[in-house]
């Protein structure tokens, strides 16, 4: 047997169900301008934007093993050799991505990679993006430390102190 309530009721909670709809949309609404204020407060800095022909800084990360992820290996160094012309790029393995820094990995013959220079092996791309400037790299070194101890790397730099300001001045990153 169902519960039948007043009209006088119902038109009660129909209302209130109507104001409450309201007031819940106005929130929104409310919550959402204060938000997007806050989100141009970049548009009101001093600093100048970004133009063509200024050399950005772009971050390149790996996170995924060359071993099992080749092809992601490949195309963050491809990726990084390629914007290296007119930007300053750094690529900053990290997680399982830090074996980059490990010789004995970057140079398994297993690793060919299809460049634009034409199939090249991972060692020669990472050389040729390197290209005798080992700060090019910074591997994360807590990621580092975990996975090879006290080792150091034969491809980049361990250097907690750049990984910050790495980060902090970056005005792209770019994630495989």
């Amino acid at each position: 047997m169902a519960l039948k309530l007043p009209r006088s009721i119902n038109k009660k909670t129909k209302h209130f169900s109507r104001v409450y709809t309201y007031a819940i949309t106005a929130s929104a609404f409310a919550l959402l301008a204060m938000t997007s204020l806050s989100s141009n407060a970049d548009w009101m800095s001093d600093a100048p934007p970004i133009q063509a022909g200024v050399p950005q800084d772009i971050v390149i990360t790996l996170k995924l093993n060359p071993m099992s992820q080749p092809e992601a290996a490949c195309l963050s160094v491809t990726l990084a050799r390629s914007l290296k012309g007119g930007a300053n790029v750094t690529l900053f393995p990290t997680l399982d991505g830090v074996a980059l820094g490990d010789s004995k990995v970057v140079s398994s013959r297993r690793f060919k990679c299809n460049t634009p220079w034409g199939e090249i092996s991972l060692q020669e791309n990472l050389d040729a993006f390197l290209d005798g400037n080992p700060d090019n790299m910074v591997i994360c070194p807590l990621c580092w430390t975990e996975r090879y101890g006290d080792q150091q790397p034969d491809y980049g730099v361990l250097d907690s102190q750049a990984v910050g300001a790495l980060l902090l001045n970056a005005e792209k990153i770019i994630d495989f």
